[in-house]
């Protein structure tokens, strides 16, 4: 009888399992196949979006605002161009409290944020890894470059700081400053133990000057101490007259007595 109680409890508990599971598969599938396209926002991405993933987060200031919802490639084979859309679905509703939005249309409100400076950008949200994420920032400096046909709303992107570093070394130089380089160090290898002789003799001449220029302050200090004593003893000689007139002023008049 007890055994009968305790497959029935843990039938029970299998049933309450797959039940929480199927409820978390039909939860993630109706958000996944059942987005609502009015909800979704376009981002147009002009370098690698590797490590970018559906479901990666999309921050604002740190907070999670949305998730990425869809990534795609469109070509076109005539002009050989590609583009990389990035559909992103917001929840500002969870993580944000806008407390003047009552009077305010929604596509105003989205075009004045653009126009102030909003834009998107990759970051990693892992280094081992290697993901992305997508980062909103108020950059007014960068210009608003749209690339969408109007079905999306659309947030214009910035380049990532990676991409930026990857694209300054491109406009380097490159092969010109390493032929520079190399003739520096090839003049410098030639020209080494010529420098190294002159640094030599350099430094004879410095310490013999501080040589001199040390006798010559021993002298003067020599000199110094002299004077020093000199002034010490005329002191004391005054010293010795002003008490002999303080005890015998008649001196002045008659004479020291003999």
């Amino acid at each position: 009888m007890q055994q009968k109680k305790t497959y029935k409890m843990v039938g029970l508990f299998v049933i309450i399992g797959l039940a929480a599971l199927a409820g978390v598969v039909l939860k993630y599938a109706s958000q996944r196949f059942t987005t609502n396209e009015d909800d979704l926002v376009v981002m147009y991405f002009e370098e690698s979006i590797r490590g970018l993933s559906v479901g990666s987060s999309v921050v604002f200031k740190g907070v999670e605002v949305g998730k990425v919802a869809d990534i795609s490639l469109l070509a076109n084979l005539k002009e050989g161009t590609f583009k990389t859309p990035v559909l992103v679905l917001f929840s500002l509703e969870d993580n944000m409290d806008i407390i003047d939005s009552s009077e305010l249309d929604e596509r105003q409100v989205f075009d004045n944020l653009i126009d102030k400076g909003l834009r998107a950008r990759l970051i990693s949200a892992n280094y081992l890894t290697g993901q992305l994420m997508i980062e909103l920032v108020m950059d007014a400096k960068t210009p608003a470059v749209l690339h969408g046909t109007g079905k999306y709303w659309e947030i214009p992107t910035e380049l990532s700081s990676f991409a930026m570093l990857s694209q300054d070394l491109e406009e380097v130089p490159l092969r010109e400053t390493l032929s520079r380089l190399g003739n520096i160090i090839q003049d410098l290898e030639e020209n080494l133990p010529q420098i190294l002789k002159n640094m030599a003799q350099v430094t004879q001449k410095v310490d013999k000057a501080l040589d001199k220029k040390s006798g010559e302050a021993s002298k003067s200090m020599q000199g110094f101490n002299t004077a020093m004593e000199e002034i010490s003893k005329t002191s004391r000689s005054i010293k010795n007259l002003t008490d002999y007139l303080e005890r015998h002023p008649e001196a002045l008049l008659m004479g020291k007595e003999k």
